[in-house]
This record gives C-alpha cells, structure tokens and sequence, in this order.
C-alpha cells in the first residue's frame, strides 16, 4: 500500500467509484441538457392529482443530484494544471495514451490526483 498523501490504495471503492463517475461526466451532462426542455405535463385544471408525488419536484432533485455530480468532477479538474487537463481527461474516458509533453511518471502522478480530488469532493473517502 503506498503512503502517499493521495493516494486510493486503502480505499478502492472510492477509487473505482470515482473513476466511473469521472466516465460517466458526458452522459450526466446530456442527461442535464436534456432535463432543460421537459414538461411536467399537461394540467386538466383541477387543484388535485391522483398521482401522490410531484413530477416537477422530482425532477427537480434528479437535476439538484446531476448537477451536483458534474460539480464534483468540474472542481476536481480545476485542480490539476492546464496543460495536463487534457491528456487526463483522454486517458481516463477514451483510454488514450498521454501525450509526450511531460513524463509518464508526472502524468500518473496528476491523474492520481485528479481522482482522489474527484473521490474527496463527493465525499467518496
């Protein structure tokens, strides 16, 4: 077990937890737009409904959690320097290769920090 200050040996649930919701950033995002032009439905008038929940209140704490999601993953890449951003992004969504811009050992070193920042801001560890 490594003793690093970020490192997510001790905890690998958090880890993979964070990695999956880092994978899962463009389908939360499309699912947020998508929540943007939906309708609870039509009225018919009357102040009651036989449905005993609300679907706008619903809705609006699905958002609330997605929104709250890509929050997490948005802070935790402002963290890390622009110029690595990118190249970690790729490799963790797309399984790329990191540019040659830098070391292997400063990539991982970022990367490793971006998903422990990603696990500690939702509260993951």
């Amino acid at each position: 077990m490594s003793r690093h200050k970020y490192s997510l040996a001790a905890h690998p649930e958090a880890r993979q937890r964070a990695l999956w919701l880092i994978r899962d950033y463009p389908n939360i995002k499309a699912r947020v737009e998508d929540m943007d032009g939906f309708s609870s439905g039509s009225s018919d008038g009357g102040p009651r409904s036989t449905v005993p929940h609300s679907t706008t209140q619903d809705l609006a704490v699905r958002r609330a959690e997605l929104s709250w999601q890509l929050d997490v993953v948005d802070k935790a890449i402002e963290a890390v320097p622009a110029e690595y951003r990118k190249g970690i992004w790729d490799a963790i969504l797309l399984h790329a290769r990191y540019p040659e811009t830098a070391t292997l050992r400063t990539w991982k070193r970022w990367r490793q920090r971006f998903v422990y920042w990603v696990a500690y801001y939702a509260g993951y560890i």
